[in-house]
């Protein structure tokens, strides 16, 4: 589990600094932002927004260092928690990371 925790730490940080540039918006992540374990893998959840942005972004990051990013917005960090862990639940986690297709909540 140290592990994981390293790697999502590491990416997140990794990400927001590519994110944040002078004179850029800040970007707020969610505390609700977190590994993710079903039937043995891990997903990295990443739940952010746009300082002064109502709405929240989706991305997880597979095993693989696949990135699946919603298109849709969410209005609150825990719908879109909710989202990740139905969507990867629903489909199961291997075929989460070899959809090509785009993420949905539903």
């Amino acid at each position: 589990m140290l592990t994981a925790l390293t790697r999502f730490w590491s990416f997140r940080r990794q990400r927001t600094e590519g994110l944040v540039m002078d004179g850029a918006a800040k970007v707020v992540d969610s505390s609700l932002s977190q590994a993710v374990y079903v039937d043995g893998f891990v997903f990295d959840v990443f739940i952010y927004r746009l300082d002064g942005d109502a709405t929240w972004t989706l991305e997880v990051v597979d095993e693989v260092g696949g990135a699946h990013i919603w298109t849709t917005d969410f209005a609150s960090d825990l719908d879109a928690l909710a989202a990740a862990q139905t969507a990867i639940r629903k489909v199961g986690p291997v075929a989460f990371m070899s959809d090509d297709g785009e993420p949905t909540a539903s």
